[in-house]
């Protein structure tokens, strides 16, 4: 029986669905983060841009449900069809087990995983894979490559573990990049997959309308300058350089201020009070915020610290946001941030990885305005002609078959 997910009560631990019609494309997609970053975002605002043509169902977790996590939220304002795995307790971290009893949990909850995801892959025409840990899909895609149906591996993290991507180049009959320069990566560091079929599709971004800041923070964005970051506030990110970096930017420019949005990983919370100790008043930290867009639409310079040596970006979700509000970038060349920013044209690439440099960008775009607003007008126009959601809605139903 098919049941209308509810924002007003929990569902049944076995999903809720609401009916598609019968030319609709029905994508299943497990998602089990309870987290909403970059790629959470992404892969939500994709689905949401596709409908009605596309009927996505979110497989969700249900102690994010009890928890009212972030991206359970998300998926019911937006009204998104969603159903639960039957995860009523926290279940164990999957990974290699440290003893005998870890081991039989394990099993259990992939079996019961599994056994949950397969009975809703039996009502789609596709499955939609967004990490290679997707571990309670992997009987779900078996079945519907068996079935001749479409499963989609998209590569947000460009350097997952070498076996799990073993595991989905047998199971994926599709693989997505977001940007050229992510599938030449991909291609060089597993070429096994150069037999597989791929495509390059970049993400959906969304243009919000305006909304006012929430009280405590107009007044901290009024006659200032303002430095924006928006995303993970961890290590990896990068943020321990911005923030050194912003040390050197605010002794020559007393009206800049550092604003940090983002919600922080336990393993970074402790150095970042320390970095935050060592710095100065203009460094403000937000925390997680469901309305990060409005801060960026009042950036002055936008910058996405993410240093190669950490992670490579597929993509740079923040960089694109600021695109489409015309406020150009500083970032280090991350992964497909190479190809997003063009250097001195809508945004500059620091060459080395280093705070210094980081903040050298930063302050050419303050001493110079007319530099900064020419790069913020170039940024836009590269938007609207490569990233728009017109343009990369089209690409998404081309790739799964639907003509529109």
């Amino acid at each position: 029986m098919y049941v209308r997910a509810r924002q007003s009560a929990p569902c049944a631990a076995d999903g809720c669905w609401m009916k598609p019609t019968a030319s609709q494309f029905r994508v299943l997609i497990p998602f089990g983060t309870p987290f909403l970053y970059g790629m959470e975002r992404t892969v939500i605002e994709i689905f949401d841009s596709l409908r009605p043509h596309v009927a996505p169902e979110f497989q969700l977790s249900t102690m994010g449900l009890k928890r009212r996590a972030p991206v359970v939220q998300e998926v019911q304002r937006r009204q998104l069809d969603h159903c639960f795995l039957p995860d009523h307790k926290d279940w164990p971290r999957f990974g290699r087990p440290r003893s005998l009893r870890c081991a039989v949990d394990l099993i259990a909850v992939l079996v019961q995983g599994n056994f949950s995801t397969l009975k809703r892959a039996r009502h789609c025409d596709a499955l939609y894979i967004a990490s290679s840990i997707a571990a309670t899909a992997v009987i779900a895609a078996a079945y519907c490559r068996l079935m001749g149906k479409k499963v989609v591996y998209h590569f947000h993290d460009l350097q997952p573990r070498r076996e799990l991507i073993r595991l989905w180049g047998l199971l994926a009959s599709n693989f997505v990049h977001n940007t050229n320069l992510s599938r030449q990566r991909v291609l060089e560091r597993y070429p096994f997959l150069q037999r597989k079929s791929h495509a390059v599709l970049p993400p959906i971004t969304e243009c919000r309308t305006g909304a006012p800041l929430p009280s405590e923070a107009e007044g901290e964005f009024a006659g200032r300058r303002n430095v924006v970051f928006v995303g993970q506030v961890s290590a990896h990110k990068g943020v321990d350089l911005l923030l050194e970096a912003f040390r050197f930017v605010a002794r020559s420019h007393p009206d800049a201020t550092l604003h940090i949005v983002g919600g922080c990983s336990e393993a970074f919370k402790a150095s970042l009070d320390r970095l935050l100790a060592a710095s100065n008043s203009s460094v403000r930290v937000w925390g997680y915020r469901e309305d990060a867009w409005e801060w960026m639409r009042r950036a002055y310079v936008y910058v996405h610290p993410s240093p190669p040596s950490r992670v490579h970006e597929s993509f740079g979700r923040g960089t694109v946001e600021a695109m489409a509000l015309g406020v150009p970038c500083v970032c280090f060349p991350s992964g497909a941030l190479q190809e997003i920013v063009v250097h001195e044209k809508t945004g500059l690439i620091c060459e080395t990885e280093t705070a210094a440099c980081l903040a050298k960008g930063i302050q050419r775009f303050l001493d110079d305005p007319g530099f900064r607003d020419a790069c913020g007008r170039r940024a836009h126009t590269r938007f609207e002609e490569q990233y728009s959601q017109e343009t990369i809605r089209r690409q998404w139903l081309e790739f799964l078959g639907i003509g529109v």
